[in-house]
């Protein structure tokens, strides 16, 4: 390794952000997806679950030096971008950036550019949405896992690193429910691309299920380290690649106590 290595994790967060491409509603038309998202209805239930899952999983990090990017429309309605600058002043290092229409890829990048130090030699560009959660740890395990693979993947590749286990929660009319999964293909909460800083590839460069075809990737299928709400408003539907798990309640309590600051209590509650 370089011994001028040094990486700066930005989490990018697109909160109703009017995209031309890469959603499943893009293909509406602009005007139709920017009534879509901005529907007071539909923004209060995505403020709800940013609230209670989202937020509180960033602020709960055991390692807070990272950088949170939440890309929104430069139209975004004004009373609810207040809302959102309210409730991220806690977090540290985080920022909103408001952009006009564009697509996935360029939006996402433009947010990463913007955020990036110069004085990292590495960015890690790590995803995630508006209605998930990373576990506690999710930062600390990234930066610990980004050095030893950038030595096997070379330092001027860039790689990914991925977390396989988790939670799904789903949120639906009749009821909700709280289980393990094992996904076998990669998924993309808490998803990350470690690549030096400049590169144009970032996590955002394609299919979250199908970069372990173009880039090296290490995925932990072992310790759980997300939440997934699967729910009416998911843009795409709650596909899940691997294995169901269902606990006991005894198992869920225990990985929430050891990964999450969240009781099974709590997030019962999200779906009324």
């Amino acid at each position: 390794m370089p011994p001028d290595f040094s990486t700066q994790v930005i989490v990018v967060i697109r909160f109703s952000y009017v995209a031309l491409a890469g959603f499943r509603l893009s293909k509406d038309g602009e005007h139709d997806v920017r009534k879509q998202l901005y529907a007071p209805d539909r923004l209060e239930r995505r403020f709800r679950l940013f609230e209670a899952l989202t937020l509180p999983s960033l602020l709960a990090q055991t390692d807070q030096d990272f950088t949170t990017a939440i890309v929104i429309g430069d139209d975004f309605p004004r009373d609810w971008r207040q809302r959102l600058e309210a409730k991220i002043r806690p977090l540290a290092g985080g920022r909103i950036i408001a952009l006009h229409p564009l697509n996935n890829f360029k939006s996402t990048k433009k947010a990463l550019d913007i955020c990036t130090h110069p004085s990292a030699s590495h960015v890690v560009s790590m995803r995630l949405d508006d209605d998930d959660a990373i576990s506690s740890d999710c930062i600390a395990e990234t930066k610990r896992i980004a050095a030893p693979l950038m030595q096997i993947s070379g330092p001027e590749n860039p790689a990914i690193i991925a977390f396989n286990n988790g939670l799904f929660l789903e949120l639906g009319a009749g009821g909700t429910t709280l289980y393990g999964v094992h996904e076998k293909t990669p998924l993309g909460i808490g998803m990350s691309m470690v690549a030096p800083r400049g590169a144009r590839p970032t996590v955002f460069s394609m299919d979250h299920r199908m970069v372990h075809t173009r880039w090296n990737c290490f995925t932990d299928g072992v310790t759980p380290r997300f939440i997934r709400t699967v729910h009416r408003d998911n843009d795409s539907t709650g596909f899940m690649s691997g294995t169901r798990v269902d606990l006991s309640d005894e198992e869920l309590d225990a990985i929430l106590a050891q990964s999450f600051p969240f009781s099974r209590q709590m997030l019962m509650t999200l779906g009324g």
